[in-house]
């Protein structure tokens, strides 16, 4: 059996290896904490950087959309019977493509 001092000398090593695993644990959550902490960080500006160019794609789309809807508006009224026509000219094109399948 151990005599008495190798036992305290035991105790003491195994509670100096306890300190130390607890020591490393905690300094790896703090690490981990401030690692997740940064990747949090990161992906929020990501995803605000990503909002931010589809609000402004989205801008550009609208603003695109308008500008032709005005010019196709100004055409049909100063043209209404080619409009008309071509319109008409479509349909038949779309009509024959539908019966072919």
């Amino acid at each position: 059996m151990l005599n008495t001092v190798s036992q305290a000398r035991l105790r003491r090593d195994l509670n100096n290896v306890m300190s130390q695993v607890d020591s490393l644990l905690t300094t790896l959550g703090e690490e981990g904490n401030n690692s997740l902490q940064s990747l949090r960080e990161r992906a929020y500006s990501a995803a605000s950087s990503a909002k931010d160019k589809l609000a402004s794609i989205n801008d550009t789309v609208t603003e695109g959309t308008k500008q032709a809807v005005k010019v196709t508006d100004d055409y049909v009224h100063e043209n209404p019977w080619r409009s008309i026509g071509i319109g008409a000219a479509a349909g038949l094109l779309i009509g024959f493509l539908a019966a072919r399948r």
